[in-house]
């Protein structure tokens, strides 16, 4: 994929776009737990359901809530589901029913009883995988669960035996590896991930951290190791039948910055997976970024200046190979295709967790390399991260852009905002 040319820009699109609050009292409250937007930004967060729009989000830092969208552009809040140590994944299957895949390792299935009603549900805890995992439901309502950091962790729950589990399994990673985005199609399964692992030395450099403090009811600052996470490569894996070989995993090293990383000093680029698509035709999307500027802080992102990052779109069959096309100087990127079959690009601006703008734009299907020049949407940013209704969680793919996204880390990540974008 050393081949990666910029996209052509053509006239911008046209389009409507309006923003809306859902609540101002989610985010990161320092209440005792862990949690954060940054925990699940490859999770689905929003589903639109026909003419029913759910949203999930932190209700503090030790659970999770959904929402759900009322005439007039309201939004009632459904129950406090149980604590959780990161975010949780919505899906809705054929039925039109919601179901949300959280817990510690994804250990617990929620599942709503009636469609457009958050009053009943059930709790089920049944099986297992592993952290920083992503969902994903098929046209079969088959959930296919995968995550872990030493190995890629899986299961699946099987809709037509009343969601019970139907099959689990795990494979090592060389190393740790986590956030997978998942995708479960015609029996395939899809995830994309990164590295995630950290590297100790008294040569690093150490973060200070706020976190509660129960002797006060307040908080308190603390240091943490010395080290640092080294993100250098991304990666695709592939299982053509899940069911039927389910240790046929194949694995496709999709961005590599190694060679920007001096072990001595910690300086390094980074790279980062941001977004895993199949479009009409069967063709797997992926969208990741990279910024080769050495830093050497703990998150090199966080050093970096985000001008120097650089978007990438790659599009091909399922298990490669893929072709990739370099979007611009962002740093994150989701990905929507309309009924029409147009392809549609959110594209964040900024540095990961405290993001500075969205921008719009559209192209149209198997012509990968042309895209509309891209237009700053209004009202949104900075922001943490930004969701959109996904058919990989089950959701409509309707004529509308459906986004959703929080304030920015340290900011007013209370705040939860939805935005509707009409092209």
């Amino acid at each position: 994929m050393a081949d990666r040319p910029e996209v052509r820009l053509g006239a911008p699109a046209r389009f409507e776009w309006r923003v809306e609050r859902i609540t101002d009292t989610a985010g990161h409250r320092l209440s005792g737990g862990s949690g954060a937007s940054c925990w699940g930004y490859n999770q689905s967060n929003l589903v639109r359901c026909g003419d029913d729009l759910y949203a999930l989000s932190w209700r503090d830092d030790l659970t999770l809530c959904v929402f759900r969208r009322l005439a007039g552009g309201t939004w009632e809040a459904g129950p406090v589901l149980p604590p959780v140590p990161q975010n949780g994944n919505l899906l809705v299957d054929s039925s039109r029913r919601l179901h949300v895949i959280g817990g510690d390792c994804a250990s617990w299935h929620a599942r709503f009883d009636e469609p457009g009603h958050l009053d009943r549900w059930e709790l089920r805890r049944r099986v297992s995988a592993d952290s920083r995992f992503g969902a994903a439901i098929d046209d079969r309502d088959r959930v296919l669960v995968a995550g872990g950091l030493p190995r890629l962790a899986w299961y699946v729950l099987d809709g037509a035996a009343d969601f019970s589990p139907a099959a689990e399994g795990e494979i090592l990673h060389a190393t740790d590896r986590g956030y997978q985005f998942v995708l479960f199609r015609d029996g395939a399964a899809h995830t994309f991930c990164s590295d995630d692992y950290f590297v100790a030395g008294d040569r690093f450099p150490d973060q200070c951290i706020t976190v509660p403090d129960p002797a006060t009811g307040g908080t308190r600052t603390r240091r943490t190791p010395r080290g640092i996470y080294p993100v250098l490569k991304a990666w695709y894996y592939y299982n053509p039948d899940l069911l039927g070989t389910p240790e046929d995993w194949r694995c496709t090293l999709v961005s590599d910055v190694s060679d920007t990383f001096d072990e001595d000093s910690g300086a390094r680029g980074t790279t980062d997976h941001q977004d895993l698509f199949a479009d009409d035709e069967g063709l797997i999307h992926l969208v990741y970024y990279e910024n080769r500027q050495p830093a050497r802080s703990v998150w090199a992102a966080v050093d970096q200046d985000p001008a120097r990052s650089r978007l990438y779109h790659a599009v091909g069959p399922p298990g490669g190979p893929l072709r990739a096309w370099c979007l611009g100087a962002f740093n994150s990127g989701r990905l929507y295709q309309t009924p029409d079959g147009r392809l549609h690009y959110l594209l964040t601006r900024g540095r990961r967790s405290a993001a500075e703008s969205v921008w719009y734009a559209a192209g149209e299907p198997g012509d990968w390399g042309r895209i509309s020049e891209p237009v700053e949407l209004e009202g949104i940013g900075p922001l943490w991260h930004l969701f959109l209704n996904s058919t990989r969680a089950g959701g409509t793919r309707a004529e509308v852009i459906d986004a959703c996204w929080t304030g920015p880390h340290g900011g007013n990540s209370n705040e939860v905002f939805y935005g509707r974008l009409k092209p």
